[in-house]
């Protein structure tokens, strides 16, 4: 393995042979993230205004768009920089661009493509209103462009050769990348967002449909986090992070103006950071990690919905608000034995 001169302009760790691993540093990673939060933000800005004004929205052409694909631009350019670096390492295709980011090579194309088709379908149909927004054709393929890329650095901190007990950079630049994935997943399912229920004035929770966005938001929480402690350590603070920022995104997005959703995130982050910390979930301690997705909804939706009929806020029966929480850890429980399913013994392995 040879390392070039510095003034080659090749970073150093991409210095090496075309066949041997090109990897991204945490700054880089982290830089990827800063600017992929300028993407998350311009998406959470344009469904404010899409909330705000409604049908007034009739160009293409509004800031909030601008925000959003300027983000879009940022983050792929960045992209882009990274396997350039690939490139001029003799390095063809998707293996141009770090470890993990494979991922952004196919998402930046595809958003790049969605995007011009957005405009196109805006022309020819008009701008979609309520959740027609959401599930036109082309945003979902510009959301899902935006996942590929948003994804990249986590995948890439995930396939570094180190345990468990990663540098703490390390370890938070996957915590970004997974917020980053929730707060989207989360937005694309602002319309059945159970944590929203109650503040809006449907927090009776006792139709199939507000039961049923109840457990898929418990779900989509609760994933994420079973994903990253199956190959890592979480630091403390992790899973308040990814439940404040994501919540006030959509409080801010949907209510603006009203704090009491992020706060009951806050707090019940931090309630699920306590209980990391007691359990040590692992995929090696697997009764902690059973125990933990277990508890995990239970410490969102109890003080959720139990608050809220302490406030008055609901009248949901004592059965039927604890029913849902522990419908929504049994939930969790079922994630774990996929995230972290039970060994096989040898004879299932051969064919």
């Amino acid at each position: 393995m040879t390392t070039l001169p510095p003034r080659s302009g090749i970073h150093p760790a991409a210095a090496t042979s075309p066949a041997a691993e090109y990897r991204t540093t945490t700054r880089e990673n982290l830089i990827t993230m800063a600017l992929g939060w300028w993407l998350v933000g311009g998406l959470f800005l344009d469904g404010w205004a899409h909330n705000q004004f409604g049908e007034t929205l009739e160009t293409f052409f509004t800031p909030w768009h601008a925000v959003f694909y300027s983000g879009f631009l940022a983050v792929a350019g960045w992209c882009l920089f990274l396997a350039s670096r690939g490139w001029r390492l003799g390095r063809r295709g998707l293996a141009a661009f770090p470890a993990g980011y494979a991922l952004a090579g196919l998402g930046v194309p595809l958003f790049g493509v969605a995007g011009a088709g957005d405009l196109l379908w805006h022309t020819a149909f008009g701008i979609e209103v309520g959740v027609e927004a959401l599930l036109s054709p082309t945003h979902l393929m510009l959301f899902g462009g935006a996942l590929l890329i948003l994804a990249s650095p986590l995948v890439a901190v995930w396939s570094a050769p180190v345990g468990r007990s990663v540098p703490g950079g390390t370890r938070w630049v996957a915590v970004l990348s997974a917020t980053s994935l929730l707060a989207t997943t989360a937005f694309m399912h602002m319309y059945m967002w159970g944590l929203l229920m109650v503040p809006q004035g449907l927090g009776w929770v006792q139709t199939r449909g507000e039961l049923s966005a109840t457990l898929l938001t418990a779900l989509i929480m609760t994933a994420p986090v079973l994903l990253l402690l199956r190959r890592f350590a979480l630091p403390f603070g992790a899973i308040t992070l990814m439940y404040t920022v994501t919540n006030l995104g959509m409080a801010l997005m949907i209510m603006p103006g009203d704090w009491r959703v992020p706060l009951v995130a806050l707090a019940c982050g931090l309630l699920a950071d306590l209980l990391q910390v007691t359990l040590r979930p692992s995929p090696v301690r697997v009764l902690s990690l059973r125990a933990f997705a277990f508890l995990l909804p239970l410490c969102v939706w109890v003080p959720y919905l139990g608050g809220a009929v302490r406030l008055g806020l609901s009248n949901l029966s004592l059965e039927l608000w604890l029913g849902v929480a522990v419908m929504a850890g049994l939930g969790g429980l079922a994630l774990s034995t996929l995230i972290v399913p039970p060994a096989l013994p040898p004879e299932a392995l051969e064919d």
